[in-house]
């Protein structure tokens, strides 16, 4: 059974995320935000900690972090809220998660000999996690500063529970895709500075890691390479 996990670890962790990013779509906003997404993320979580599983040292500091991720959720259902310093101890741990992991998920794929579905959903899981990590760094910013942002449908967040959240995750990819449709903008210095880092850190990853894996799919299918 752990053998099949690691296995399939790069399928279980991508439908996780994929299921974090767009299960809004299908449950209610509020449901979603309150009870839905944290268990989404507490699944993405595991998923990692399957992915790290061979890595001893990772593996007991990310189930501290299920750990703690779970016990605060756990709090949140109890009280039927969660306070700012809970918030931030909240994206203090899945920002450290994310940010492990997509180190390890680079490494893997760096690293790996040949090309095939793994390594590409490895490679997509990456990109995923550093809109996540870039979703995080906003609403740290937006809740230590409030108005850092503007346009778009923040407007309703005071209203709408869930608009604040969907709406930085959507800006955060937005900007990692280098896309940039003006609905939302940065208007404060730390803001703009966290933009632009975002942007860089897509651009980065889609320039170096998919040539590295473009690469190692054309010298595996190229016969010269494979006789020599």
């Amino acid at each position: 059974m752990k053998e099949k996990l690691y296995s399939n670890r790069f399928e279980f962790f991508f439908f996780t995320q994929i299921a974090v990013l767009f299960g809004s779509l299908f449950v209610p906003g509020e449901i979603f935000e309150e009870s839905v997404g944290p268990i989404l993320f507490l699944l993405n979580l595991i998923a990692g900690i399957i992915l790290i599983s061979k890595r001893k040292d990772l593996f007991w500091f990310f189930l501290v972090l299920l750990v703690a991720s779970s016990i605060i959720f756990g709090w949140a259902q109890t009280n039927g809220e969660m306070t700012l310093d809970i918030s931030y101890i909240q994206f203090a741990i899945y920002f450290a998660f994310f940010l492990t992991i997509t180190y390890e998920i680079i490494k893997q794929v760096w690293h790996s000999k040949s090309v095939d579905k793994k390594v590409i959903l490895g490679m997509v899981s990456g990109f995923i996690c550093l809109g996540l990590i870039g979703f995080f760094i906003c609403m740290s910013i937006e809740l230590t500063n409030p108005n850092s942002f503007e346009g778009g449908l923040l407007h309703m967040s005071e209203t709408h529970s869930n608009t604040l959240t969907e709406q930085l995750m959507y800006f955060s990819f937005i900007t990692l895709l280098t896309i940039g449709y003006g609905d939302i903008v940065p208007v404060t210095h730390l803001a703009q500075k966290a933009s632009i880092l975002i942007g860089l850190a897509g651009q980065f990853y889609l320039i170096i890691l998919t040539a590295i894996v473009v690469g190692k799919y054309i010298n595996q299918n190229n016969p010269k390479t494979n006789n020599q």
